[in-house]
């Protein structure tokens, strides 16, 4: 699972747990084909190692990405961050072994530390 952060905005590493938690929840949440007959993707996740890849990205990508409908997390403003800030992007779960080329722009972002 790839997750994308706005290296644009200025945020601390527990407020940023919580927003990548939000976007693996929300992609469960929605996530459209049947699960638990073991040849799902997220069948296959689940039995696996789950590894989630968390990277930085600009804000002009990650909202290139929302408009393709990938999973995008804003926040609420409740307390660090001001309200409808873009904090990450799920770009779901991809199989490094068949990685599609379309994406390969990805394996160029640094990893969030």
């Amino acid at each position: 699972m790839y997750i994308l952060v706005n290296e644009n905005i200025k945020i601390n590493k527990g407020k940023l747990s919580g927003q990548v938690g939000h976007a693996v929840a929300v992609y469960f949440y929605n996530y459209p084909f049947k699960v638990g007959d073991g040849n799902s993707t997220i069948d296959k996740y689940m039995t696996t190692y789950q590894k989630k890849i968390i990277l930085y990205a600009s804000q002009d990508k990650l909202e290139e990405l929302e408009v393709k409908e990938y999973i995008t997390i804003r926040d609420k403003g409740w307390t660090d961050l001001e309200p409808n800030t873009l904090t990450c992007v799920n770009m779901g779960i991809i199989d490094y072994d068949d990685f599609p080329k379309e994406l390969n722009w990805l394996k160029n972002l640094k990893l969030c530390r």
